[in-house]
């Protein structure tokens, strides 16, 4: 009964040390992917010469650094709308800013 209790021990943790390295060499397989297919991606702009690369990875920057702020502020302009519709359910108040439903209903 113990020698049974013991090979299941065994295989378990032989189990999980196997699950923790097939995670560990399949993270391992995708970020050689990604930067493989960075590197190729990157293949033209590294044979320009320094200066225009400079300016290229610059604008690469700053185009990112864009995007990012357009999401944010896309996302925060959101939760705005949501929060305000959220206020006037709760408040009570209608959620047509102009308030024709009101005069519909009193006609």
């Amino acid at each position: 009964m113990i020698n049974d209790e013991n090979k299941q021990e065994r295989q378990r943790r032989k189990r999980n040390t196997e699950r923790e390295e097939l995670q560990q060499a399949t993270r391992s397989f995708i970020r050689s992917l990604f930067r493989t297919g960075v590197s190729v991606a990157l293949l033209p702009v590294n044979r320009l010469p320094r200066e225009p690369q400079r300016h290229f990875q610059a604008a690469v920057r700053e185009f990112t650094r864009g995007w990012a702020t357009l999401v944010h502020e896309f996302a925060d302009r959101l939760e705005e709308v949501a929060e305000d519709a959220s206020t006037r359910i709760h408040v009570g108040e209608d959620a047509h800013p102009t308030g024709e439903a009101k005069e519909s209903q009193n006609s």
